[in-house]
């Protein structure tokens, strides 16, 4: 019986997803700052600095990130992240003063994100040769430059007709959907995730 074909995108679109979540917290964040202010009873600057902290926060933690897929492998680093992640989310959202926003999403999203950033770009390179890791490569940046490009939007949104609180709460119900496509991504390419862990 002939085999039947493998869908070949599922790495990259796995590693999409994940990457167009964590450019659109940064960039969504930006625009509801006034009404976390006023929401946690903070001020300005205290809402600047968690955004810096976040940033900072994932930045310095990326090569450790990276190194830890020698450890563990670049699948167990990258769903690590993704409940980090989660946990960070699920804080960020229930967050009734500004040290439970600082907890939730400046320390644990930024710690998922650095270890789930570069686990998404190893597993791309890992996955594919030639021309398809150029396109894998190509469609990664569009997916984090769209993710950058509709953050405001969707923050704005969000804020305007509903609470900020909601751009952290639907990135939390996003993880286990994540979860459950990485699943089937690892049973349909075997082959290329043995390379991957």
């Amino acid at each position: 019986m002939e085999e039947k074909p493998q869908f070949k995108w599922g790495v990259v679109l796995v590693s999409c997803i994940a990457i167009f979540i964590i450019v659109l917290d940064s960039s969504a964040m930006n625009v509801a700052i006034s009404a976390v202010v006023v929401d946690l009873h903070t001020d300005l600057s205290t809402i600047q600095a968690l955004i810096a902290i976040y940033a900072l926060t994932m930045a310095s933690l990326m090569l450790a990130g990276s190194k830890l897929q020698d450890v563990l492998g670049r699948k167990k680093t990258l769903l690590i992240g993704l409940i980090v992640y989660g946990i960070g989310t699920t804080t960020a959202t229930l967050s009734v003063n500004v040290i439970m926003l600082l907890i939730g999403w400046s320390l644990l999203e930024g710690i998922g994100a650095a270890l789930m950033l570069p686990a998404t770009t190893t597993m791309v390179s890992a996955a594919y040769e030639g021309k398809d890791r150029l396109t894998a490569f190509g469609i990664w940046g569009g997916i984090a430059a769209l993710g950058a490009a509709i953050g405001p939007l969707y923050g704005g949104a969000l804020t305007s007709f509903a609470t900020w609180r909601l751009i952290f709460c639907v990135r939390a119900a996003r993880c286990p959907r994540r979860n459950r496509d990485e699943d089937r991504t690892c049973a349909s390419q075997s082959h290329v995730l043995r390379g991957v862990t």
